[in-house]
């Protein structure tokens, strides 16, 4: 049973950076429109899709208040003692990414360590109660992450899954069914925090990146509107913009698992995160998510058979799979081969791995 909730520091949002970023252009998806308005939805989300990658979605019915309370709770746990917060560690030797996550890795040969720390917590789902971190300090905030997450998954998810298969023309439940809430997916909730560098430290790093270009394990990730700016997006024409903070919004990307289930017609969304303006250098950088990854028995590979693919000659039932790659194997390779390493961004990670058969990038530079 919880126990009694105590007062822990509100979250504030801190300063909007002043300098003059450029900023990539982002699609809208107002989901005030669904369900009463899916094929506008549909044609809404096919040019974000398909045109920008990065796009963000308004109107999900999550409060402001709602958002800051978990940032607060985030920022309470990641201020906890390193040795508490050590107590619960990601298994990355086995590919899992329940829990606390320090910064131990060293970021390429810049000799300079992983300045972010970040805490993942599953889907408070009777198939995923073994994975929950048991720490103390999250006993009295477990209702209120529970009834998060699930407003989440039925207010924003949800409602995209089956966009996805409309945009498709598939059964619009044809995604949705198979992440459902109870569903065991390695989905999870996360807090994650950046803490400053100096300059000095930061010209170290290649680009100032405090993270490479990459792309996403699952389906897609949802993004808390972010202020402190640091976040960027590879465009197609290869530039690297700035995501826009754009308040009481979520930052959606696509990622690998719809890019496999559509041949790369829906692309998994390249980003990396670099030092922020100089105004906002000095600020932990603190984000809220909430990552889609493929369900533990979802076949890897194109769906079947979206009349778009047939159409597009893209879907072909006899080069798919004999043997396809499961949601859970997928994922727990990729998290393994990303994060059970000293150095990010070393020879082994950027040429990628092969599961089965399946080819995984996990290096990205440039759009080619």
């Amino acid at each position: 049973m919880p126990s009694a909730v105590p007062n822990i520091k509100p979250w504030t949002r801190p300063a909007p950076t002043q300098e003059p970023l450029d900023y990539a252009e982002l699609a809208r998806i107002d989901l005030a429109k669904w369900p009463e308005k899916k094929s506008e939805l549909v044609e809404d989300l096919r040019y974000a899709v398909n045109e920008v990658g990065f796009w963000i979605v308004e109107n999900t019915g999550i409060s402001d208040d709602e958002v800051r309370r978990q940032h607060a709770i985030g920022d309470a746990f990641l201020d906890l003692p390193l040795e508490e917060k050590r107590k619960h560690p990601c298994d990355f030797a086995n590919g899992n990414f329940f829990g606390f996550r320090e910064g131990f890795r060293v970021m390429g040969k810049s000799g300079v360590k992983d300045n972010s720390e970040a805490l993942c917590l599953p889907k408070l789902v009777p198939s995923l109660q073994h994975e929950w971190p048991a720490y103390d300090f999250l006993d009295p905030f477990v209702d209120e992450i529970a009834t998060f997450q699930r407003k989440v998954h039925s207010r924003v998810l949800d409602p995209l899954l089956r966009l996805f298969a409309l945009l498709l023309e598939l059964p619009e439940d044809y995604f949705a069914k198979a992440h459902g809430w109870e569903r065991p997916t390695e989905d999870h909730l996360r807090y994650m925090r950046y803490i400053p560098n100096s300059q000095e430290v930061d010209a170290k790093l290649e680009d100032k990146q405090y993270l490479n270009g990459h792309t996403d394990f699952g389906i897609v990730t949802l993004l808390f509107a972010q202020i402190v700016q640091g976040l960027q997006i590879l465009t197609s024409d290869g530039e690297w913009k700035h995501v826009p903070y754009v308040p009481d919004s979520i930052v959606v990307n696509t990622a690998d698992i719809l890019s496999f289930a559509t041949a790369g017609w829906l692309k998994s969304t390249i980003h990396r995160v670099i030092r922020p303006p100089e105004d906002q250098a000095h600020v932990p950088r603190l984000g809220l998510f909430y990552f889609s990854r493929a369900a533990h028995d979802w076949p890897t590979g194109i769906v079947a058979p979206s009349p778009v693919l047939e159409r597009l000659g893209l879907y072909k039932a006899e080069e798919q799979p004999k043997e396809p790659v499961s949601g859970l194997e997928f994922t727990r390779a990729r998290v393994k081969h990303s994060w059970d390493r000293p150095v990010y961004g070393d020879d082994e990670y950027n040429k990628g791995f092969v599961l089965k058969g399946l080819e995984v990038k996990t290096h990205y530079a440039t759009a080619a």
